[in-house]
Order: structure tokens, then sequence, then C-alpha cells
């Protein structure tokens, strides 16, 4: 089974994220290496450029900056992590229609009342509609 690797450092910056951004979604990518064990060497904090509390949006310079960086190593984006304030940690329909690049990470933080409850991940599946949850491991 395919399964995500944070240090609890990478998943207290994921909280601290969350919680400052709440009630907004915060958003950002996930840098690292691997296919069925994928490793998060780096959290990317992006500023949430959707114009709606409910939606996410990574700012595509700060993506592109990350491509560039990224060349010619053996990194590379893995995924993105986004909360659901006062939601569900499942992938919402949003989520899923987005979801368009094979093997991709989606990290999903749950907020409740300001602070995170939950979190969990899924990867995007050779069927383009579909987010299937994978293993969270803290290190």
């Amino acid at each position: 089974m395919t399964q995500v690797i944070l240090t609890s450092g990478q998943k207290s910056l994921i909280r601290k994220t969350a919680e400052t951004n709440y009630p907004r979604e915060c958003c950002g990518l996930l840098i690292g290496r691997g296919e069925k064990i994928i490793e998060v060497s780096n959290v990317v904090l992006s500023r949430n450029m959707a114009e709606e509390d409910h939606l996410f949006l990574i700012d595509p310079e700060v993506q592109l900056a990350w491509l560039r960086k990224l060349r010619g190593t053996d990194q590379r984006i893995v995924g993105n992590y986004h909360s659901h304030p006062n939601g569900r940690v499942e992938p919402s329909a949003t989520d899923i229609s987005f979801s368009v690049e094979v093997g991709q990470v989606w990290l999903i933080v749950v907020l409740k009342d300001g602070r995170v409850n939950e979190m969990k991940a899924y990867i995007s599946s050779a069927n383009p509609r579909e987010l299937r949850g994978i293993t969270l491991n803290i290190e």
C-alpha cells in the first residue's frame, strides 16, 4: 500500500499554517521523492489565491519556482496539502474534480473551531476522478 511520510516538524508547520489561516483554507506544496513510499523533504507554504474561503488555489508563481528549482534533482512536487475548515477529512467534490495528475498526494487537514482535528492523505489514481486513501506516517 502507498504511504506518505512526514516529519513531526512538517506536520507542525502544516498544523500552524492551517490554524493561522482559519477560517480560510490554507494550501501549499509537498516536495519529495518516491512512488510507493513517498518521503516528503519539504513543505512549501503558499498564499491561497482563491477568492472564496472554502476553496484553495496554490500560487502559480510558487509552483513554477519549485518546478524550476527541482529540475535535474531526484526530487519533485509529490502533491499538495490544504485545509477543510469545519469540514470533513474526505476529499470534496471540488478536490476530486481537480485531481487530474496521477500519483499526486492530497493531504487534507480538518479544523474544528479553529484547531486542527485530523489529517489524512490521499493519492490520485489512474482513474483521474478518484482520490484513494493512503497511509500517513509521521516520523
